[in-house]
């Protein structure tokens, strides 16, 4: 990989963590903290680094190590490559909702069957997260500037 592919996957989790880091960082700050101390705090924030660089490397990697072995370097096949598991997930889950037995609440009240909209609400969360991933990723090391 090149050093620009490099940068890019290093800018590619930015969109989602500088939110979700500056909203942790102003609660902490500002907002009530309960038994938390700053220790507590920089341990979460430092877990919200490691997941979000960890599924950019565990998810992004491979999808575009693939497109570039294929040849393939327009947004759209990056844009499928981070969304579409998602986006079957949810509609899976959509179709078998439906068509599954349901169980009784006293066997799981908050189960797949009783929660399932928001799963699939949360699925496609997860599919414009990575999308916004995947935009970042292409727009700073795969697309070619016209010059």
């Amino acid at each position: 990989m090149g050093e620009r592919e490099i940068k890019a996957f290093a800018l590619a989790p930015l969109p989602i963590l500088v939110p979700l880091l500056l909203g942790t960082g102003f609660k902490a700050v500002i907002g009530d903290r309960g038994d938390a101390n700053a220790a507590d705090i920089l341990l979460i924030m430092s877990v919200l680094i490691l997941f979000g660089y960890g599924a950019a490397l565990s998810v992004g990697l491979p999808i575009h190590l693939a497109l570039r072995r294929f040849h393939k370097s327009a947004l759209v096949y990056y844009l499928i490559g981070a969304a579409l598991p998602f986006v079957v997930l949810a509609g899976a889950i959509a179709v078998w909702l439906p068509l599954a037995p349901a169980p009784a609440p006293s066997v799981n009240p908050h189960g797949l069957y009783m929660q399932g909209g928001v799963v699939i609400k949360f699925l496609l969360a997860f599919a414009a997260v990575a999308s916004l991933s995947a935009t970042t990723f292409w727009y700073a090391g795969v697309r070619q500037p016209k010059i």
